[in-house]
């Protein structure tokens, strides 16, 4: 259900079972999913190419620049939309803006639809929450409640991904990592919306670490390597803005390289 507009990133359970959203919520997790996206295009060759991460190697890499200021004014803007008081005073991006109209670019709609599923996740996650409040099973801690309702969101989405893939004769394994990716993506928004000194957890909520972790690791499905590039991309985008990357990064395979960036966060 719609709520009034105010600052702030609203998706929370309501009276009467009801997930109260506004409008600037959806609007931010649409900048945040093509934010993503800019991470992804900057960062995946060292992904994908086993490239050991120095920052003198990035420095030097002639690429970067163009793609880590598009990453950062995108990520600017979801910030200025979720803190603004007039939303007539906000300015929209330089990306595709919300309409009933998919966009001509192949790109932009494999963006929008990892932000459709990522907002998908986090609606789940709230209705887990509401099930739990009249339920005789609920987790007796919160952080541990915040695990469960996280497997809801993810299981919902990638259990019947085979079923869906049968029906549209879509690759399997395609429809898991999208969907996969887009959980990610979700992971990332709560990344993004968390102040870093809540990050390691509260007495309501775990670690974002621990969140990413269980996401992608704990899944019943297995992740590829696509889903492993873009992980790490979006981690990277992340640390590399807040300075907090090492001075040199050594890894075998993007899975490994996301295990060593998550212990960062």
């Amino acid at each position: 259900m719609r709520a009034s507009d105010q600052p702030g990133f609203t998706m929370e359970g309501g009276a009467f079972g009801l997930i109260l959203f506004t409008d600037r919520t959806t609007a931010q997790m649409w900048i945040l999913g093509f934010a993503a996206w800019r991470a992804f295009e900057a960062y995946c060759p060292y992904a994908v190419l086993r490239i050991e991460i120095t920052s003198s190697a990035m420095l030097e890499d002639p690429g970067l620049v163009d793609a880590e200021r598009a990453l950062g004014e995108a990520l600017r803007k979801s910030r200025e939309l979720k803190d603004i008081e007039n939303l007539e005073g906000f300015t929209w991006p330089d990306i595709p803006v919300p309409g009933p109209t998919p966009p001509d670019a192949t790109k932009d709609r494999a963006v929008i639809d990892l932000t459709k599923i990522a907002t998908a996740f986090s609606f789940l996650h709230e209705v887990q929450h509401q099930i739990f409040k009249t339920a005789s099973d609920r987790p007796e801690s919160a952080t541990e409640e915040e695990f469960e309702c996280d497997k809801f969101a993810r299981d919902f989405l990638l259990e019947r991904a085979s079923e869906y893939s049968a029906d549209t004769q879509q690759d399997r394994q395609g429809v898991l990592d999208k969907r996969l990716m887009g959980i990610v993506l979700g992971a990332f928004v709560i990344l993004e919306i968390t102040p870093e000194g809540r990050r390691r957890g509260t007495d309501e909520h775990p670690p974002v670490a621990d969140r990413l972790r269980r996401l992608i690791l704990e899944a019943n499905h297995q992740a590829s390597e696509h889903v492993w590039v873009y992980a790490c991309s979006l981690l990277l985008g992340k640390l590399r803005e807040e300075e907090k990357l090492p001075a040199c990064i050594r890894f075998d395979n993007p899975q490994a390289l996301f295990e060593q960036l998550v212990e960062l966060l």
